[in-house]
């Protein structure tokens, strides 16, 4: 009976050792960043306009295939523009009837813009940097950096897995 017991037991564990898959090779963050052929682009919170600059270099790049879902790419790549709070402004004028008015308007500023691309399966971060915009005035200066800092991020994504020739 023990003899019976010990087989069956030494058989189970025959066919729970087959059931069993090798751990997949360790795949560093950099080999996984280089073979990923498709992206998803997630706006992380903020100004759209480093999203939509970012976005709009990922699909003229032509690296990646832009997927509609996190689930069928193999990167996802998050933009992230936090707006502050720089103030308010108040201004008044008069006509020559003697009417004044009043206007008042909040200065949103993005502090970083940060560019965070992740493993679509496992979600570890594979690469990550932000740019500071310089600082404006006006609001068309202000965007106009938004813009700069924005294409300099992705310029510095594309160099990391594009590094151009030395010279």
């Amino acid at each position: 009976m023990l003899r019976t017991t010990l087989v069956m037991l030494l058989a189970a564990i025959g066919v729970f050792a087959q059931d069993q898959k090798p751990p997949a090779p360790f795949v560093s963050p950099s080999a996984r960043l280089m073979s990923a052929k498709t992206a998803y682009m997630s706006n992380g919170g903020g100004s759209e306009i480093p999203y939509n600059v970012i976005e709009e270099g990922m699909q003229g790049w032509g690296r990646f295939t832009l997927a509609d879902s996190p689930q069928k790419a193999d990167i996802i790549v998050e933009v992230t523009a936090p707006e502050e709070d720089n103030g308010v402004s108040v201004s008044t004028s008069s006509d020559s009837g003697g009417h004044s008015s009043s206007r008042s308007s909040r200065d949103l500023t993005v502090a970083i813009i940060k560019l965070i691309v992740y493993d679509a399966k496992t979600h570890l971060p594979l690469w990550s940097s932000n740019e500071r915009p310089k600082n404006a005035f006006k609001e068309r200066a202000r965007e106009d950096n938004l813009v700069q800092a924005s294409e300099k991020l992705l310029s510095r994504f594309r160099d990391r897995l594009e590094p151009p020739p030395a010279k």
